[in-house]
């Protein structure tokens, strides 16, 4: 037992990001364990992700295509996953941290006997023991999973947790196909729809969000979603204002929203209660404006500027728009 597996998920049919993300952490992590890096696609059209898999660091691909596999069910995808593992005998199984993939992840550890850490932000391998780090309430725990050398792993990672793999064009590997096994389907997906008016925050790189130190909604679109148009970003907001109604519940950060992880967070005319620094504390860089010198938010933030944001966040667009060239 040896190597690592990481399971491919797609988006608008290529390569998600957080699997590129997975696929460039799983390569450091194949070479301590000695084995190789190995990648998973199951689908029922799998078009050229293999390929795709190969080009961002994968050696082998193993492939479970079925039309039994045309949308995801807990028991038709921990089937092909758990054939493909018997198979290649992975260390360390990793895919992302969404409901999807927890659902996922803990049924084929289960089917496994393999251990289970979920939401980590780190993972390590050393003298054969795999180790993930996780955050726990409120990112003011860190835990430390560790499992014991020769017991297999799943690992279910945070997005925005590492960098992700460059491609490399020309790439050789190995594809393998395997059958899926026959297995009772529980489920019948009859149609899957897109959430009306969703916001993906837990994807965005960027993320501009506006408290109540905006004073009140018409400020909040005047302030907020210019800002983060001019960085590329999404936008959220805190659980006050949401409460409020000045935005969806779609927008919310916090430990009752989204947990994020972004490269970015600015945070604007928020405080920084602990329900929403549970949300988004373990950002790679968080700025945070407010007036309060006081504000717990300051205390997270990697930048701070004391000021009224009525007053700065225009400021702060007209720079950007000017220098980004937004």
């Amino acid at each position: 037992m040896s190597g690592v597996l990481v399971y491919v998920e797609q988006v608008g049919g290529d390569v998600a990001a957080i699997t590129r993300e997975l696929l460039g952490k799983g390569r450091a992590l194949a070479d301590a364990l000695g084995g190789p890096l190995a990648a998973l696609v199951v689908g029922a059209e799998v078009g050229g992700l293999a390929e795709r898999a190969i080009a961002f660091g994968a050696d082998t691909v193993y492939v479970v295509s079925d039309p039994a596999l045309a949308s995801y069910t807990t028991d038709g995808y921990v089937a092909a996953a758990k054939a493909v593992a018997e198979q290649a005998q992975p260390a360390l199984i990793l895919a992302g941290a969404s409901f999807q993939m927890r659902d996922f992840g803990a049924a084929l550890a289960a089917d496994l006997g393999a251990g289970l850490a979920a939401d980590a932000i780190d993972i390590s391998a050393e003298g054969g023991q795999i180790s993930a780090v996780r955050p726990s309430h409120g990112g003011n725990v860190i835990n430390t999973y560790s499992f014991a050398a020769g017991r297999a792993a799943v690992v279910l990672a945070r997005k925005q947790s590492f960098p992700e793999a460059p491609e490399q064009a020309g790439r050789s590997g190995s594809v393998e196909a395997v059958a899926l096994p026959t297995t009772a389907i529980r489920t019948t997906v009859t149609g899957v729809a897109p959430k009306s008016g969703a916001v993906n925050l837990t994807d965005a790189a960027i993320i501009v969000s506006g408290g109540r130190g905006l004073g009140n909604k018409d400020n909040y679109y005047k302030l907020i979603p210019p800002l983060a148009e001019s960085l590329g970003a999404a936008y959220g907001a805190s659980r006050a204002v949401v409460d409020d109604g000045w935005v969806p519940y779609e927008h919310q950060v916090g430990q009752t929203g989204k947990t994020v992880s972004p490269k970015l967070y600015v945070a604007c005319g928020i405080s920084g209660a602990i329900q929403h620094l549970a949300g988004m504390r373990t950002s790679r860089s968080i700025v945070a404006i407010n007036k309060d010198p006081e504000a717990p938010i300051f205390r997270v933030a990697t930048y701070g500027l004391v000021g009224d944001v009525n007053e700065v966040l225009p400021l702060l667009t007209e720079q950007l728009k000017g220098r980004l060239s937004r």
